[in-house]
Formats: structure tokens, C-alpha cells, sequence
């Protein structure tokens, strides 16, 4: 593991490990928006940085005790979480980090299955900052990441929370089919504040109104992220992610049947991005399933509602494994 020189003690209240690589516009306009949003959110976290295989990885660190691992969606990075960060960290020691490609971690090379593939980078990295088995939650594409991970690593994953999961069902709402198109989804996928915004206002959330205390400095996250990223790559990425006929990664029924830990899959009732159908599927079907639907809530509740979210995890973490 690679341990950088603690630097600058402004973030959060909190030492930041440095990043080793050298500073460039994008990255300080990203850095900058993270921290207005984590700010926002109270959310009071190291930040730090390791060297795997892989590259560079970045990641959130707050709280102590039994270690929780947060992986978000194709969006935004590991600062997605700031809402449930704090509450989470009064317990448990949280990891959240940007997803190789995203935030600020470095770019890998894109290879299907996505959901394999991502998940061998997390195990990388989890391999550097915690030698314990863990619990992963993960939300929309993360949730594939996290399931796929408890299959690779049955002894590292101790229980697994997916949210809005991907990689359940074929289903996808037509603009992103539609962004699989060659041409048209180097123009829909460009970064802007108003894609951002319209793309959290229309697929993502149910009730703006949740987030007005909130939203311009997730959206500004969310646009930081794309920016500094690789439009390339994200056009690669969400070609290979699904089709005009959906999604192309489904982990099936008997590769469900076979997850042995358990799993609670927590939905938003009014998922406009994928059908509820999905999880109660996914949660009769994975032996230790368990269903925890979030009423009024749509595709991401860490984000419109992080307490009935946590209301509903916090029993299933805190409950012995063996009771589950």
C-alpha cells in the first residue's frame, strides 16, 4: 500500500492524505465542488488516496468500528453519499470511494462485464485500506458492483445492501437506451450543469423539492465529475452497459440463488429508472433476501431520503449475520 504525506488539514476538519499525482484545473475544480457538497451534507470525512494495480484510487474515510463500504452509481464518486456518511460514521467506519473512472480516481481500461470487471478493481483496492470482511452497499450501478464483489469474495463480504440496483432485469428508461446510440450519446453524455440537472430531476429523484437545500451543489458535483473525466470512456462505458433492448449484465436466477450472504434489497417505490419489479424478484429469489421499498422515493433515496433509507438499513447492519 502506498501511504502519501499527510498535506493540507482544511478539508472537513480533518488531515487529507495527499494525492501523489500532479494538480491539474479539472481535478481542483472537482476537489472543490466535493467539498461544498460534503459540507453541505455535514458530512465531516478523510479524504486519502492508494496506488493499486490499477492506479490511483480515491476515497472518503469517517467513523470507527465494524467497516462499511459505500459504492455509488455511474455518476458523480464516492461524495454521492453525503447525505447517509454522517449517520452512517456514528457507528460504523465507513469507506466510500470513487469507482476507478470516476471522481478522482484514475481511468481503467473498460472491459465487460462491467460488473466483474469493477468489482475486481474494488476487491483491489479493498485489499489496501481494510483486512476485515465488510459490509457493501451500493446503489444503481454500484449495486451490481456490490453483488458481483460478494460472489468474487464471499470471505471479504460479510452481508450486501444493493439500492436501485442495476443488473436485475433488462429494463432501462428510453433515454438511456437511447445514449447507447453512436453519435447520439457523445451528444447526450456531453458534461453540462443543465444535463446534470435535468437527468437528476427527471430519472433520478421524485420530489426536487427533497433536495433544494442541496441540489446545486450536487448537481455542480455531478458535472465537476463527468468533466474531469473522459467523455470517451463514458460513451464506451454506457455502450457496453446496455442496448435498445436494455441492459446487457443481468446476473440470473441461479447466480442468485447462489449468494450466500445476506442481502437486503432496498428500493425506491417510484423508480422512474428501473421497475420495482426488479427487486422483488431479486429479494425472493437470493436465499437471505430480504425487501425494503422506500415509499415516495425514487431511483436514488440515499439522495431524497437518506433517513427513511437508514431507518431501513440499520436493523439488517446491525443485526448478527447468523440471524439474517
Amino acid at each position: 500500500m502506498t501511504r502519501p504525506q499527510p498535506r493540507n488539514p482544511r478539508i472537513h476538519g480533518a488531515v487529507e492524505l495527499a494525492d501523489p499525482r500532479p494538480a491539474t484545473a479539472a481535478r481542483m475544480a472537482l476537489e472543490a465542488a466535493m467539498a461544498r457538497l460534503l459540507d453541505v451534507g455535514e458530512a465531516r470525512v478523510r479524504s486519502g488516496f492508494v496506488t493499486t494495480g490499477n492506479g490511483v484510487i480515491h476515497h472518503l474515510e469517517a467513523g470507527r468500528g465494524e467497516p462499511v463500504v459505500l459504492l455509488h452509481g455511474a455518476g458523480g464518486g464516492a461524495a454521492n453519499w453525503f447525505r447517509l456518511i454522517g449517520p452512517l460514521a456514528a457507528r460504523w467506519r465507513v469507506l466510500a470511494p470513487d469507482l476507478p473512472g470516476f471522481g478522482l480516481s484514475d481511468p481503467v481500461p473498460i472491459t465487460t462485464p462491467l460488473g466483474w470487471t469493477g468489482a475486481r478493481y474494488i476487491l483491489d483496492w479493498l485489499r489496501t485500506v481494510c483486512d476485515e470482511p465488510v459490509a457493501v452497499i451500493g446503489t444503481s450501478f454500484g449495486g451490481l458492483l456490490a453483488l458481483r464483489l460478494a460472489q468474487l469474495a464471499p470471505e471479504r463480504v460479510a452481508r450486501v445492501v444493493v439500492i436501485d440496483s442495476v443488473g436485475l432485469g433488462r429494463e432501462l428508461p428510453w433515454p438511456v437506451r437511447l445514449a447507447t446510440i453512436p453519435g447520439i450519446g457523445r451528444l447526450a453524455l456531453r458534461p453540462s450543469r443543465s444535463g446534470a440537472r435535468a437527468l437528476l430531476r427527471t430519472l433520478l429523484v421524485t420530489d426536487p423539492a427533497r433536495l433544494r437545500d442541496h441540489e446545486d451543489a450536487l448537481v455542480e458535483y455531478l458535472w465537476r465529475s463527468a468533466a474531469a473525466g473522459s467523455l470517451t470512456d463514458m460513451v464506451t462505458a454506457v455502450r457496453l452497459f446496455g442496448g435498445l433492448a436494455g441492459q446487457r449484465e443481468i446476473i440470473a436466477d441461479p447466480e442468485l440463488s447462489d449468494i450466500a450472504q445476506p442481502v437486503l434489497v432496498a428500493w425506491g417505490e417510484r423508480d422512474r429508472f428501473i421497475p420495482l419489479r426488479h427487486a422483488l424478484h431479486a429479494a425472493a429469489t437470493i436465499p437471505r433476501g430480504r425487501l425494503g421499498i422506500i415509499r415516495g422515493a425514487g431511483h436514488s433515496p440515499n439522495w431524497e431520503a437518506p433517513d427513511e433509507l437508514l431507518a431501513t438499513m440499520e436493523p439488517f447492519l446491525t443485526s448478527p449475520v447468523a440471524e439474517l
